[in-house]
């Protein structure tokens, strides 16, 4: 049971506390059916788009590396991330760092990441496992591990 919360909680936005979306927990089979598009990939460039406090985002050219499930993939793609805190937004996408990806295809053709879609960044995650305790090291690399196992092997690998 302790897996299971700590897998929906990797798999939501740590954010998504103060944010409707956080809801009981699902299986990882239910997850990749609600989204789009599940990749991994290379943040290559970022702007802002402006807009009022629930318009405005952060565009990221993504290299893709890994596709799992590819609706609108290609081995480049335009990710929308949320920039407000308060409604499951984030940061900028920090340039050259590794991400997995889970999406929903938007309107406007881009790769919508916030909110209660997945959005790891994998390069600042390694880097934070360096400083927790050998306990919880062990949890979230067995959830690491079922995440990788859980999505099997990619359909499709681009080349770097």
């Amino acid at each position: 049971m302790l897996r299971v919360m700590l897998f929906t909680l990797m798999l939501s936005p740590i954010t998504a506390f103060g944010c409707s979306c956080f809801s009981e927990a699902k299986t990882f089979e239910e997850v990749i059916q609600e989204h789009d598009a599940i990749f991994t990939g290379i943040a290559i460039d970022t702007e802002i788009i402006p807009g009022d406090w629930d318009t405005s985002f952060y565009k990221t050219k993504m290299q893709v590396i890994e596709v799992w499930k590819d609706k609108a993939v290609t081995d480049f793609v335009y990710i929308k991330t949320d920039t407000e805190k308060n409604s499951c937004g984030t940061t900028a996408p920090t340039i050259g760092n590794r991400f997995i990806v889970f999406s929903h295809v938007s309107k406007d053709g881009l790769h919508a990441t916030g909110g209660c879609s997945t959005f790891i960044d994998l390069d600042q995650f390694e880097t934070e496992m360096l400083s927790v305790g050998s306990e919880e090291k062990v949890v979230w690399q067995s959830v690491l591990t079922e995440l990788w196992a859980g999505l099997g092997k990619p359909k499709t690998v681009y080349s770097k």
